[in-house]
């Protein structure tokens, strides 16, 4: 791996910067170790419906030579990502779903990610701060429908950059496997208008509102509008809001789910086929 070198700040004497500088070599050892794939459920045979995708899990973790501390604790910016890895022909398919800003890999996502970090840290240092806080950033990136013809995958990132708070989002993708893309509301739902009346009476009970009631200020949103994050699940067309998108960063997100059988009627023939083997 090299050599590394470990930059304490705070209140920690030279004796705990030693201890702490050994305690964090075997953490990174073992980052390294976890590294690695496991098998899915979806690739072990029996339990699998026929045409399901293989894959395996892998797990990733690196973290910044940086850290922050006192005499009695010590932190350290972290970069974690758990994701399916898939044959390569579907790997390149669904690769901008679990690298977002165009990575081709984990590696690629930390470096970028950690990078930024020992830049602010060094910066900092220089400056003679000592009370810099540690970062860190973890991507789950999980299977949630894999049927023939049809993939789903939910992308959580959790993230914290420094200032009052961090920020959790979820993003959703769908693919047409054979026709090797991913879905887009229009390849689903043939009637948007109705769909989006269906969906808003949805959302006014998931949000306990009357149907006459205004959105007033807690939503930032006069009318009524869908987000273009969205994927299939088993249940129906499930839609995310993130944080800040209608409400409020302490009002969290919101996720709304369509049932499928209210909208087989405005479904396009193409989503018809599909939602067959769910």
């Amino acid at each position: 791996m090299g050599e590394c070198v470990f930059k304490f700040w705070g209140l920690i004497n030279r004796s705990i910067a030693v201890s702490f500088g050994l305690l964090a070599t075997c953490f990174m050892v073992g980052c390294f170790s976890e590294n690695k794939t496991e098998q899915s459920a979806h690739a072990a045979g029996g339990a699998a419906a026929a045409d399901t995708l293989a894959y395996e899990l892998a797990y990733f973790k690196d973290f910044s030579p940086y850290f922050s501390g006192t005499e009695s604790s010590v932190d350290s910016t972290l970069f974690t990502a758990r994701y399916p890895i898939f044959h390569p022909p579907i790997q390149e398919l669904v690769k901008r779903a679990i690298f977002i800003d165009g990575e081709n890999t984990a590696e690629q996502v930390a470096e970028s990610f950690l990078g930024g970090f020992n830049e602010y840290a060094e910066e900092q240092i220089d400056a003679g701060n000592a009370d810099i806080p540690s970062w860190f950033k973890h991507q789950d990136c999980r299977v949630i429908l894999n049927r023939p013809g049809i993939l789903t995958l939910r992308n959580a990132i959790n993230d914290y950059t420094g200032g009052a708070h961090g920020m959790e989002i979820e993003l959703w993708f769908s693919y047409d496997i054979q026709q090797g893309k991913r879905l887009t509301l229009g390849d689903v739902i043939q009637d948007s208008t109705q769909f989006l009346s269906i969906a808003e009476r949805h959302f006014r009970k998931l949000e306990n509102l009357s149907d006459t009631a205004s959105y007033g200020a807690e939503y930032f949103f006069d009318s009524f509008a869908l987000p273009e994050n969205f994927g299939l699940t088993k249940d129906g067309v499930l839609f995310h809001y993130n944080p800040y998108e209608i409400k409020s960063y302490a009002e969290g997100g919101t996720t709304l789910i369509v049932p499928y059988g209210e909208i087989e009627d405005i479904l396009t023939d193409r989503a018809k086929t599909l939602l067959k083997a769910i």
